[in-house]
């Protein structure tokens, strides 16, 4: 596997675990916190790419070497 596979795998297992643990610590009920995991799991993903978009484009623009 290249580099960004092992990193976008590494990077849904991290992302799974921390909405699990999120959503588990911050409803009382079970059932309920489990369907809310996948919508969660939808912000955080989408979060994190709006992000890393944010940083690729300041990036782009400032940090430029060529």
């Amino acid at each position: 596997m290249n580099d960004i596979a092992v990193h976008l795998l590494l990077f849904c297992v991290i992302s799974v675990a921390i909405v699990v643990c999120g959503a588990f610590f911050s409803e009382a009920d079970d059932r309920k916190a489990l369907r809310l995991v996948p919508r969660r799991l939808a912000w955080f993903v989408g979060g994190c790419g709006i992000l890393v978009a944010v940083i690729l484009i300041i990036e782009h623009t400032f940090a430029r070497v060529s």
